[in-house]
C-alpha cells in the first residue's frame, strides 16, 4: 500500500509542477483544466495496474496525489498574489480587502475527493 501511495505522490508532484508552470507562464485563461485532466488520466492509467489493491486504497492514493498537486498550485498562487500585491502597493494603487469564502476550501477538497473516487472506480 505504501508503494502505491508513494508512486501516486510522484505523479502528483509532477502534476503540481505542471500546474505551477501553467500558472506562471500562461496568459490565456483557464489552462489548468487540461493539466488536471492529464493528472487524472495519468493516475487512472497507473491505478489500472494496481488491481491487487482495494477500491479504498486506490481512492486514497489518487486523492493524496491530487491533493499534493493542488497544494503545490495553491502555494504558487499565494506567492504570485503576494508579489502582485506588493507591486500594486509600490505603484500606489489601492484595492479593497479580499478573501476566499469560508465554503471555498471544503468545496475544493470535496471536488478533489469525488474526482479521485471516480478515477479509482473507472480504473478498477
Amino acid at each position: 500500500m505504501l508503494s502505491l501511495i508513494s508512486r501516486a505522490l510522484v505523479i502528483g508532484a509532477f502534476g503540481g509542477a505542471a500546474l505551477v508552470l501553467t500558472q506562471i507562464y500562461s496568459r490565456r485563461g483557464p489552462l489548468i483544466y487540461p493539466v488536471y485532466a492529464a493528472i487524472l488520466f495519468a493516475l487512472g492509467l497507473f491505478l489500472s495496474h494496481a488491481s491487487g489493491f482495494g477500491l479504498g486504497v486506490r481512492v486514497l492514493a489518487c486523492f493524496v496525489a491530487v491533493l499534493l498537486s493542488t497544494g503545490m498550485s495553491l502555494v504558487a498562487t499565494l506567492v504570485l498574489a503576494a508579489r502582485a500585491r506588493a507591486r500594486f502597493v509600490a505603484e500606489g494603487r489601492t484595492f479593497g480587502p479580499g478573501h476566499a469564502p469560508i465554503w471555498g476550501l471544503p468545496l475544493v477538497v470535496l471536488i478533489l475527493f469525488v474526482a479521485s473516487a471516480g478515477v479509482a472506480f473507472v480504473a478498477s
